[in-house]
């Protein structure tokens, strides 16, 4: 197990150090502790660094030959910036219309019993924005096996309110309205862990995790796909420095959160 610096440390003690220098009223005291902290936080820069490089050459070699999204500057473009929702689930559903059915599309949410795989077979359509019944209220995206199964994602590319345990309710029972007879609910979300608030039968996924999901799903369809691989994993890219705030060319400290992530799905994490 690699155990990454906790950088975090390292600020903390700058800042406790910034404040006791102006404070301080001895005129004796220096700024020599500081400096050593400094001087050590200099060198887990680099040893980051370095570990950053090798990540990144470890994905050009498991991608090729494709490469690394994240050498791609996706942070820039307003049309996949952070607050454009629609952008994201546009994409992501394009992405699942080029699967061939639940037997690919459910493992990315963790929904892969077999037989409920099974069950609902091939994809016969996909919406978005479907309206509710509700004014201004509609679902991202809806993934349909038949005209009975149902696959509802709803989207979030931020922290999400007070207000979205009552929209997933909504939602819920327009699908009950619908009489769908099997209905599966996920909650795509920001979040590293699931929202405390009732979710009223979403079945929580992050955005982290379905990333390094389709990473994997593209590194398999390459051979046969090499142009629609390329998309996922530009996809991928753009999540992962919009949304997760992941880089090739991290700020200080952050580059271990990089590392972990390269190596993670690599390993299937």
């Amino acid at each position: 197990m690699t155990i990454s610096p906790n950088y975090g440390r390292l600020t903390k003690a700058l800042q406790t150090w910034s404040e006791f220098q102006v404070n301080a009223k001895c005129k004796h005291c220096t700024w020599d502790s500081a400096h050593l902290l400094v001087q050590s936080a200099k060198i887990l820069h680099q040893y980051a660094q370095q570990h950053l490089q090798d990540a990144l050459a470890g994905s050009d070699a498991e991608l090729s030959p494709l490469s690394e999204p994240l050498k791609l500057n996706l942070g820039e473009h307003r049309w996949l910036s952070a607050d454009r929702e629609e952008s994201y689930s546009d994409w992501l559903a394009w992405i699942l219309q080029g699967m061939s059915g639940a037997t690919e599309i459910l493992p990315l949410f963790a929904l892969d019993h077999e037989a409920m795989r099974n069950l609902l077979g091939p994809v016969e359509s996909i919406r978005r924005e479907a309206w509710s019944n509700e004014k201004d209220s509609r679902t991202d995206i809806e993934v349909w096996f038949g005209d009975r199964s149902l696959l509802l994602i709803e989207v979030k590319v931020q922290n999400p309110g007070a207000e979205l345990s009552a929209q997933l309710k909504r939602y819920a029972q327009r699908v009950a309205d619908q009489h769908v007879e099997r209905p599966l609910l996920v909650l795509l979300g920001t979040e590293a862990t699931e929202p405390d608030l009732p979710l009223f039968g979403f079945i929580f996924t992050d955005w982290r995790t379905l990333c390094k999901r389709l990473r994997q799903y593209a590194n398999r369809v390459k051979g046969s796909d090499l142009l629609r691989a390329a998309a996922i994993l530009i996809f991928c890219g753009a999540v992962e420095q919009n949304l997760l705030r992941l880089s090739c060319r991290p700020r200080s400290f952050r580059a271990m959160a990089t590392v972990n992530y390269l190596r993670e799905w690599r390993c299937g994490v």
